[in-house]
């Protein structure tokens, strides 16, 4: 017999690894390719995580792009032999043609393949991830479960920055004459991810940014982000040592009231560190509020 709803991820949203395996989600990998057109799923076996901060370390460029139309129909078709129907995570749809691409893929599953329409991703998306698995354990529809998550991103905020800026100028992902100021003053970029990357301020180092980020998260929930109104914080980084990622880990703690030990720590996505590169860190607080910012519309 088959079971109810499966859930398909793709490989922007950080996640558990055990919380992975409990709940039987399947990932399906986005793709990058390097500048002689060879081309790699982003699943950690055909270039390792190490392979390419090495590669990014010596100025490669990689680009991303969604999962080829035929494997993701492949994965939907391996799912609905084990399931009724498949709710699918993707990145955001300012990100990526991914949600664009599973649309078409909806239409040779109809009422059995249900794409989220994203707008973020990382671990925006782990927290939209916990909700769904929810509403699927309390049996509600796929309607409400769908409704739900993509109202959820209205209660999460998401910000990072980066030490290495030129996988953000080369991919477009910060415009010229902000990448003119940047370098005039050496400062680095703050980037809050709602649907695309937009510009959120500038810093001169990572203390100095994550205490910007506290502040801007707490103005984008009108300062009533307390215990009682967050519900999850998480920090990721790429190639941070250990003493950065302490002093970031501490100064989230302090900034938002909350014990350290509840923030979840995870590793920057490969589709976001390949514009990134090492040294990039971000923080996504999931709230019971929504943000005084507005979705942005395609």
């Amino acid at each position: 017999m088959k079971k109810r709803i499966g859930v398909l991820i793709d490989s922007s949203c950080t996640y558990d690894e055990s919380f992975i395996k409990k709940h039987e989600i399947e990932i399906i990998p986005l793709t990058f390719s390097n500048e002689k057109n060879q081309v790699y799923d982003d699943d950690n076996k055909s270039i390792t995580r190490d392979k390419l901060l090495e590669s990014l370390d010596q100025k490669k460029i990689f680009k991303t792009s969604a999962t080829p139309i035929g494997k993701l129909i492949s994965k939907i078709e391996k799912m609905l032999e084990k399931y009724e129907q498949v709710i699918f995570l993707p990145i955001s749809i300012g990100l990526s043609s991914q949600y664009m691409q599973s649309l078409i893929a909806q239409q040779d599953f109809s009422g059995k393949f249900f794409p989220i329409r994203s707008t973020s991703a990382a671990a925006a998306n782990e927290f939209i991830l916990y909700r769904i698995i929810e509403l699927i354990q309390t049996n509600k529809s796929i309607d409400e479960i769908i409704n739900t998550a993509e109202n959820l991103y209205k209660s999460i905020d998401t910000y990072f920055s980066c030490e290495d800026l030129s996988g953000m100028s080369s991919g477009g992902r910060v415009t010229k004459t902000i990448m003119k100021v940047i370098k005039l003053f050496k400062l680095k970029p703050i980037i809050q991810l709602d649907n695309k990357n937009q510009y959120g301020g500038v810093g001169k180092n990572y203390q100095t940014i994550i205490k910007k980020i506290i502040k801007s998260i707490n103005e984008d929930f009108n300062h009533q982000l307390t215990a009682n109104t967050i519900k999850h914080v998480a920090v990721y980084y790429s190639g941070y040592s250990e003493e950065k990622k302490n002093n970031i880990l501490s100064s989230v703690a302090q900034g938002f009231k909350i014990p350290r030990e509840n923030i979840l720590v995870r590793w920057v996505p490969n589709a976001i560190l390949i514009h990134a590169h090492r040294g990039a860190y971000g923080i996504s607080v999931e709230t019971t509020i929504q943000r005084k910012i507005k979705i942005m519309e395609e």
